[in-house]
């Protein structure tokens, strides 16, 4: 497989371009948290810079985005020990609150929050079955928010089965057997139809690693990373 196949760079920016955009989101909300009187925000505040931008990725014409929004670290803010602030589908349906300790319980236990703010960095979860909005097989990218001190994420959904109409032929033309799989070797969408998504393909593998041993005992898996993402493009 050649890594510098074109259409590797394009589902490389199929994730990036929602990247981008949740950094763009950064700026607004550090500035409410970077307020020079040090005031930490209400979650009204944060909301009501949030919401517009939200809104607006989910309303874009071809958007793939099933949700969106922002999720609060512990204690940032000056009226909820935790918050989260997302909004599903065309009509921004507000996701249902929960209650401060069942907050407290999901995040410090989902990839898509701790990760990010582990790491310093993007991150991409999943595929996973998303039981906390939507039930269905969902791909979450997510941006963590650090200055002037980690104050939680911002983030999109994605659902899988929107991804492989736009990401499985980009894949047919790599190879017929090529798949997109996460850090764990897990497949996110594949150009082999006897491949699901949710497959555990290979090992685990790290950046800069061009194989990888197939789960099944087959030869080896031969991987295009896609940029900076924690995703490569596998294929024997």
């Amino acid at each position: 497989m050649a890594a510098s196949h074109p259409a590797a760079a394009d589902i490389t920016a199929h994730f990036t371009r929602v990247i981008d955009m949740l950094k763009d989101w950064t700026d607004p909300l550090g500035a409410l948290f970077d307020a020079s009187d040090r005031r930490r925000p209400t979650h009204q505040e944060a909301d009501a810079v949030i919401e517009p931008l939200a809104g607006s990725a989910l309303e874009a014409p071809g958007s793939v985005l099933v949700g969106a929004g922002f999720i609060a670290a512990e204690d940032v803010l000056s009226n909820a020990r935790w918050h989260m602030a997302w909004w599903q589908g065309a009509s921004k349906l507000r996701l249902m609150s929960v209650s401060p300790a069942e907050a407290g319980e999901i995040y410090v236990r989902r990839e898509w929050f701790t990760t990010p703010l582990e790491l310093r960095r993007p991150h991409i979860t999943g595929p996973y079955v998303d039981f906390l909005c939507t039930d269905e097989y969902t791909v979450t990218l997510s941006v963590p928010l650090l200055a002037p001190d980690p104050y939680g994420i911002v983030g999109a959904d994605m659902f899988v089965a929107q991804l492989e109409p736009t990401v499985g032929p980009l894949l047919a033309s790599i190879s017929p057997t090529a798949s997109l799989v996460n850090r764990s070797g897990r497949v996110l969408v594949s150009a082999d139809p006897r491949i699901a998504a949710g497959t555990v393909l290979t090992d685990p593998w790290v950046p800069g690693q061009h194989d990888v041993a197939a789960r099944d005992g087959g030869a080896r898996v031969q991987l295009t990373g896609c940029g900076e993402l924690p995703l490569a493009i596998a294929a024997r």
